[in-house]
C-alpha cells in the first residue's frame, strides 16, 4: 500500500465495485446477493468481473423492491464461496473505491471471512486493500444537498443507468470518481495519499470482536459442528438443529448466524432466545 499512496490517482491500479445484497447488515445475516467490480488503471477499464450469487438465505422484501432482486433469481446462482477466488484476483493489489465504502467493505469483508478453511497448500483470502469512497468525498469536498449516488452524478453530470444493481451503479461510481478527480486536481489533490486525506482516512474492512458465547455455542462455532436447540419464537418454543456460522453483537443484541436444518436455509437466532443448547455428535 505504501507505494500506491504515492502514485498519482488517475495512474494508480484501482477497482470500482458495488455490492447488492439481503438487507442492510451483516451482522443480522445479510448477505450478499451480487457483486460487480471493474478494474481501472489509467482511467481504462482492464477487467470488468459481476456475478449473481445465492445468500442461502432468503431476501427481505424491502431490499427486493430496493434493487429489483427476488428469490427466485437466486436459486440457481453460485454461492459466494465458488466465485471468491476470481473476484479476489480482480481485486489483488489495488486501490479499492465504493460509494459508501464502509458498507461495501463490511459485507465483502464478512463474505471472505465465512470461506471454508482453505488446504494447507492454498492462501487464506482476505481483503487488505485501501478503499476510497465518493460519498466520503461528496461530504466532505463537495457540500451537495443530498449524497445519493444518484443525486451525486446528477450534480456532475454523469449519466447513470439502471440505479441499484452492482454494474451500473460501478459504473456510475466510476464517472463520479473521474469528475471528482478533475475538481480535487484544481485543489493540489493528486495522489491516492491526498484523495485518502481528503476523505478523512483509508477505509479498511471492518474488525470485528466476536461477543463472548456460552460454551455449547462457542464450541459448535470453534469446530464447525451441529447444535440442538430449543429457541423461543413470537408463537412458543420449537426445538431444531443449526450449524453455527458466525455470532455479531449490534445495539447491544448477540445474534447467532446459523444454517437452520428444520428451514434449510440460513436464519438469525436472538441469543436470548435460545433456551438450550446441545452439541450434535
Amino acid at each position: 500500500m505504501e507505494g500506491l499512496l504515492e502514485r498519482d490517482l488517475s495512474q494508480a491500479p484501482l477497482v470500482v465495485l458495488d455490492t447488492e445484497t439481503t438487507g442492510l447488515s451483516p451482522a443480522l445475516g445479510h448477505r450478499v446477493v451480487e457483486v460487480a467490480a471493474v478494474r481501472l488503471e489509467g482511467w481504462h477499464e482492464l477487467a470488468t468481473f459481476n456475478e449473481i450469487v445465492n445468500p442461502g438465505r432468503p431476501m427481505d422484501a424491502g431490499a427486493s423492491r430496493v434493487n429489483g432482486i427476488y428469490d427466485e433469481d437466486l436459486v440457481d446462482a453460485p454461492p459466494f464461496s465458488s466465485i471468491a477466488q476470481r473476484l479476489w484476483e480482480v481485486l489483488d493489489g489495488a486501490v479499492l473505491v465504493a460509494h459508501n465504502a464502509r458498507f461495501d467493505a463490511a459485507f465483502l469483508g464478512m463474505e471472505y471471512a465465512l470461506l471454508p478453511p482453505p488446504s494447507t497448500t492454498a492462501p487464506t483470502l482476505t481483503i487488505s486493500n485501501a478503499w476510497i469512497c465518493t460519498l466520503q468525498l461528496a461530504r466532505r469536498l463537495f457540500y451537495f444537498d443530498r449524497n445519493s449516488l444518484g443525486n451525486v452524478a446528477r450534480r456532475l453530470g454523469v449519466p447513470t443507468g439502471r440505479s441499484h444493481r452492482a454494474l451500473n451503479d460501478a459504473h456510475t461510481t466510476i464517472g463520479i470518481l473521474r469528475r471528482m478527480a478533475q475538481q480535487m486536481e484544481k485543489l493540489h489533490l493528486h495522489t491516492v495519499g491526498d484523495v485518502l486525506h481528503a476523505q478523512g482516512g483509508a477505509i479498511y474492512v471492518p474488525w470485528r470482536q466476536p461477543p463472548s458465547l456460552p460454551l455449547p455455542l462457542a464450541e459448535a462455532l470453534s469446530r464447525r459442528c451441529s447444535l440442538e436447540i430449543r429457541y423461543q419464537t413470537s408463537s412458543g418454543e420449537t426445538d431444531r438443529v443449526i450449524s453455527p456460522l458466525y455470532a455479531s453483537e449490534q445495539d447491544g443484541m448477540v445474534y447467532v448466524i446459523a444454517f437452520c436444518h428444520m428451514r434449510q436455509a440460513q436464519r438469525t437466532f436472538r441469543l436470548d432466545r435460545i433456551l438450550r443448547a446441545r452439541l450434535v455428535g
